[in-house]
C-alpha cells in the first residue's frame, strides 16, 4: 500500500431521524403481485423500501456514505470552489454494507407514527407516515418510511491519498457532510443529520494483519 494512503474508522451518531427509502428490485416487480391499500396509501409500501438483513439489523449500503460525503464536501471550501472533485477522485468506502446499531421489531410490534420523533423515547424504530405531493395528479399521497429515531450509530472505514485530500480536510469534510447533509431519505427536511464521535487511523501494523487475515481466508477456502 502507497504511503500517501490514509485509511481511518469514522463513528458517527445521528442527531436527526433516519429515513429508509430504497428503490431496488422489490420496489418494480417484474411478475404482478397481489396489491395491498389503495391508490395512493399502501401501508405495506415500506417493506419494498427498507433496509434490513435476516437479523433485523438495520443498514445502509456504503455507497449512501460515498453520496453523503460527496455532496457535503461542496460546502468544504478550496479557494473559491470546494474540494469535491478531489475527493471524490480519491475516495474509497471499504464496507459494502454498513450497520446500524438498531433493529426492527417484529412487523406486529412496528409502530405508526406521524412524528419524526415519537413522544414514546422507548420507540427507536417505527414507521413515519406523512403526505407527499404527486406531481403527476397534483394530488396527495401517504407514504410510509422505515424509521429510527435520533441516537442511531455505525462505523465505516475511509481510504484515501492525503496529497489529494489531507487529513484535516477529511474531517472537515466528514464535520460538514453531518451539519448540512446527512444520511438516507428526506434529507431535504433535515433528516439523517449526525455528529462525528471517533475518528480513528488505521496503523501500517493493523494495515498488514488485515491483509495477513485476508490472504489466510482465501488459504483456507476449498474450490467449488
Amino acid at each position: 500500500m502507497s504511503n500517501n494512503i490514509v485509511r481511518a474508522r469514522v463513528g458517527i451518531e445521528g442527531t436527526r431521524t433516519l429515513l429508509q427509502h430504497q428503490f431496488g428490485p422489490d420496489s418494480m416487480p417484474l411478475e404482478k403481485q397481489e396489491r395491498t391499500g389503495v391508490a395512493g396509501n399502501d401501508p405495506q409500501e415500506w417493506k419494498k423500501s427498507c433496509m434490513v438483513n435476516s437479523d433485523g439489523q438495520l443498514y445502509l449500503p456504503g455507497t449512501y456514505i460515498f453520496s453523503c460525503l460527496k455532496n457535503g464536501s461542496k460546502r468544504t471550501k478550496k479557494g473559491k470552489g470546494s474540494v469535491q472533485s478531489d475527493l471524490v477522485a480519491t475516495l474509497q468506502v471499504e464496507e459494502d454494507i454498513v450497520l446500524l446499531n438498531r433493529f426492527k421489531p417484529n412487523n406486529n410490534e412496528l409502530q405508526f407514527h406521524q412524528r419524526l420523533v415519537p413522544e414514546d423515547e422507548s420507540v427507536d424504530v417505527f414507521i413515519y407516515v406523512t403526505s407527499v405531493r404527486n406531481p403527476a395528479t397534483r394530488g396527495r399521497n401517504v407514504r410510509y418510511r422505515l424509521a429510527t429515531r435520533p441516537g442511531w450509530k455505525c462505523e465505516f472505514t475511509l481510504s484515501w491519498d492525503k496529497t489529494v485530500v489531507p487529513r484535516e480536510t477529511m474531517k472537515a469534510i466528514l464535520r460538514d457532510s453531518g451539519t448540512f447533509g446527512g444520511l438516507g431519505d428526506g434529507i431535504t427536511i433535515g433528516c439523517g443529520r449526525f455528529d462525528v464521535i471517533s475518528y480513528v487511523e488505521l496503523t501500517e501494523k493493523e494495515v498488514q494483519n488485515e491483509v495477513l487475515e485476508k490472504m489466510e481466508k482465501v488459504s483456507k477456502m476449498q474450490p467449488i
